[in-house]
């Protein structure tokens, strides 16, 4: 299906307002309209137009909450009343638009109240919007951080999802067969599990679109962002996309999230990187025939290299538990911390226990 076999992808780096009235949100929108406008001249051949290029402009990867932004205090009830949105709605109406104009595609995740499944549970959607205006990939977010989110996995709901998605591997983990090559995406927290790319590793992603990590985890002397997009790239012998805020305005310090967009290729190597905060767009080719040629290459193939049948074991037994919400939304984010996990591992001896057990396990 790919009609592009050499293009050049974007990721826009944009600085964030967190939203605490819905006029917010469009606030937020119009300035990433603008950046997609002027993406063209921050291209090495540098062109005032998404026309005439070697490598023309196919694919704008932007961040997470792009145009929500998040607070990790917001109450439930502020979700409903000011954040959530419809996918498709107004909001993509207007990233559609671009998408029709440029004959792009572009990527953005939202916090999205499903009409299928309703009863207060909103989702953390990675979104792709097709050049015809058309939204053709919808990913929500398996690994939610427990820590700083409301919004619900499908595992938590994992009988009311499958009821109405069903529970093939594309069916939690999708991949987009494209015109720019077969596509899949995970979203910041899903990046610290290996799991959730190779789930679209193995169903042959040449591209992955994983937006966003938060400070301390992006500068030194962490820089485990640098690192899991690299190794991710790395094992599933695919492109990885990783759109990060520039700034954040809100509650928290404005370098919450200090850019460090960055792009990388198969073999892991960055090819584009914006070390620094504030607005940026950063873009590098990608070539989807040289990529599928290495694929072909027997040496350090990893996705074909699974002895799947020994990894089993590891997920044999289950360990946090589904369906913890099917009867209702998490109104608290204390409400699905892993605690009587962690009792467990001690009680059973796979964690050693400290030698003084701090109060909230006792």
């Amino acid at each position: 299906m790919s009609k592009y076999d050499i293009f050049t992808a974007v990721a826009i780096q944009p600085e964030i307002k967190t939203v605490e009235k819905r006029s917010d949100i469009q606030r937020n929108l119009q300035r990433i309209l603008e950046l997609i406008d002027v993406a063209p001249q921050t291209s090495p051949t540098a062109k005032e137009t998404y026309e005439g290029s070697w490598a023309p402009i196919k694919l704008i990867s932007l961040p997470e909450f792009f145009i929500q932004g998040h607070e990790g205090n917001w109450p439930y009830q502020h979700y409903l009343d000011e954040v959530l949105i419809e996918l498709p709605g107004e909001e993509t109406e207007k990233l559609a638009k671009k998408a029709k104009e440029y004959d792009i595609y572009i990527a953005g995740c939202a916090l999205e109240r499903d009409e299928m499944i309703k009863d207060g549970y909103f989702f953390n959607t990675h979104f792709i919007i097709a050049p015809n205006g058309e939204i053709i990939h919808k990913y929500r977010k398996i690994t939610v951080a427990t820590h700083y989110e409301l919004a619900v996995s499908p595992h938590d709901i994992y009988d009311k999802y499958v009821e109405k998605y069903g529970d093939s591997l594309s069916s939690f983990f999708p991949v987009t067969e494209t015109e720019i090559g077969k596509i899949g995406t995970i979203t910041c927290m899903d990046g610290h599990f290996p799991e959730t790319a190779r789930a679209l590793g193995v169903q042959g992603a040449e591209i992955i679109l994983h937006p966003l990590l938060v400070e301390p985890l992006m500068s030194p002397p962490y820089e485990t962002w640098q690192m899991m997009n690299r190794m991710r790239a790395w094992e599933n012998v695919c492109y990885v996309i990783s759109a990060s805020w520039g700034l954040i305005t809100g509650r928290r310090q404005k370098t919450f999230a200090p850019g460090k967009s960055m792009i990388s290729d198969y073999n892991g190597v960055v090819t584009a990187y914006a070390d620094y905060p504030g607005e940026a767009i950063i873009s590098s080719v990608i070539n989807l025939e040289e990529l599928r040629r290495r694929r072909t290459d027997p040496s350090r193939n990893f996705p074909t290299l699974l002895r799947t049948d020994i990894y089993r074991k590891i997920y044999e037994k289950e360990i946090y538990p589904s369906n913890q919400f099917v009867d209702c939304s998490p109104q608290t984010r204390h409400a699905r911390d892993p605690l009587h996990i962690i009792k467990k591992y001690l009680a059973e001896g796979i964690y050693k226990a400290p030698s003084k057990t701090p109060d909230y396990l006792k």
